[in-house]
């Protein structure tokens, strides 16, 4: 048997043992971006004075957008990703919010994780008929400052810039918990 035949009868190996490489590799990557199991599913008050940092980054349009041009809202930052599907069981709940409280100074912002184009973010948010702003961090520069341990992952901001409550995981943005948070931040 020549070396090349030699070879080619472990290519086949080779393959299935880097296709698995590929695999793990994978598998851990969605299990990093995946939230942290504690507090999963809850509002959190966070403790300690923690300032929400500023950020620029790029609405649907493409155009560059500044978060500091939200200072003096209460605002509930959501990071999320199309690909999640307890991101999409959560948006709905997030649109319910904002149409209770924007008129009373919430601000409800979604802040896309995806790697994907901005047109494939807009579909997705054309599909389910969201009206708050969605920005797009493409890069997760956004994400890593505000170091998000998966998505979704959820901040309540106060009017002093000053995060409030997180939650970690799918959670009902609208329910009578998170709606008690943001009116105790909108002072009353």
């Amino acid at each position: 048997m020549t070396v090349i035949t030699a070879l080619r009868r472990r290519a086949p190996k080779a393959s299935l043992a880097r296709s698995a490489r590929v695999r793990l590799a994978a598998l851990v990557a969605m299990l990093a971006l995946a939230p942290a199991a504690a507090g999963a599913g809850e509002l959190k008050p966070v403790k300690g004075v923690i300032t929400a940092g500023d950020f620029v980054a790029r609405d649907l349009g493409g155009r560059a957008v500044w978060f500091g041009e939200l200072r003096g809202k209460v605002v509930l930052l959501n990071f999320w990703a199309t690909w999640c599907l307890p991101c999409r069981k959560e948006m709905p709940t997030m649109e319910r919010l904002h149409q209770r409280y924007k008129d009373r100074g919430l601000a409800v912002l979604a802040l896309s994780q995806d790697q994907a184009s901005s047109q494939v973010v807009k579909v997705f948010v054309d599909e389910l008929n969201l009206s708050f702003p969605v920005w797009h961090d493409r890069d997760g520069l956004v994400g890593r400052q505000y170091s998000i341990p998966g998505v979704p992952t959820s901040y309540l901001i106060g009017r002093d810039g000053r995060i409030a409550y997180r939650a970690l995981g799918e959670y009902d943005l609208d329910g009578h918990e998170a709606r008690r948070a943001v009116e105790a931040l909108l002072g009353g």
